[in-house]
Formats: C-alpha cells, sequence, structure tokens
C-alpha cells in the first residue's frame, strides 16, 4: 500500500512538472503559441527592471517609460502575428517566423529592424516571453527589453 502511494505521488508530480516545461524546440513553441486564441501583457522588463506588472506601471528612476504598449496579441498559424495596442481596437499586424533556433517577429513589409526574439525554453503553454535589442530608446546605449504574455482565458 505504501508502495502504491509513493508511485502514485511520483507520477502525479511527474505529470504537472511536465504540464509546465518549456517548449523542447522552435516548431514546438510555434505549435504552443498558435494554439492559444489570444495572449494578453503580464509583464515588461526593461534591463531586467520591471516596468509593467499586475496592469500597472511601476516608475524605475532613470528607466524607459512605455505608455504604448501591446496590450493583447494572436500568433496565427499563417505567420501572423496581430497586437492591439493600450486604448486601441484596430490590430497592428506584424509577421512571425521560425528562424533556426528562436522564432522571431518583425515588420511586415520584411525590415530587418525592431526584431523581437522568443527562445523556445521561454514559451510555455501557459506563457511566453518576446525580448529585444535596440538604441532606439536611449541612444547610444543599449537597451534590453521582455514582454512576458499570458493566455487570456
Amino acid at each position: 500500500m505504501f508502495l502504491r502511494k509513493i508511485t502514485f505521488l511520483f507520477f502525479t508530480l511527474a505529470t504537472c512538472a511536465a504540464c509546465d516545461r518549456p517548449a523542447g524546440n522552435p516548431q514546438e513553441a510555434a505549435e504552443l503559441l498558435t494554439a492559444v486564441r489570444q495572449w494578453k501583457i503580464e509583464e515588461i522588463s526593461v534591463n531586467d527592471a520591471v516596468t509593467f506588472k499586475d496592469g500597472k506601471m511601476t516608475q524605475q528612476f532613470g528607466s524607459i517609460d512605455f505608455q504604448r504598449y501591446m496590450e493583447t496579441v494572436q500568433v496565427k498559424k499563417d505567420g501572423v502575428f496581430a497586437g492591439v495596442f493600450k486604448g486601441e481596437t484596430e490590430p497592428f499586424l506584424l509577421k512571425w517566423k521560425v528562424d533556426g533556433q528562436n522564432i522571431t517577429i518583425s515588420a511586415a513589409e520584411g525590415a530587418n529592424k525592431g526584431e523581437w526574439t522568443v527562445r523556445p525554453d521561454d514559451v510555455r503553454k501557459d506563457s511566453f516571453i518576446m525580448k529585444t535589442q535596440s538604441t532606439a530608446y536611449d541612444y547610444p546605449r543599449m537597451t534590453t527589453i521582455a514582454l512576458k504574455f499570458t493566455a487570456a482565458l
């Protein structure tokens, strides 16, 4: 009886751990991203400092302040990445693709500026993180931005 309880506990823990595991490769990450109808913003980090969480901006001394960000996004199977900015109703369209070991999100017209990266280990069935680096926000310094999205229920 004791052995049965230990075995049951082991399989329960293993099943729960497998549910929240990251994607193993870009193709699996793409499947997880497109399986969710809509994603909502949970967190924005700038240079590893959280500047948006729980629906509120948090002011960081000397950090970049975002007043415009995508509240919701959709990752569609046809390669369209559609995001709706806060206070707007029309989606802003980008494109996504599996690019080597990652997924990249960029302008629909194909420009290589402002590209975002989604690593497979940043994708789970209920969340994902997309990152970019740019000097556009605080020239000439490099700024790293990470957006964390969770599945909208």
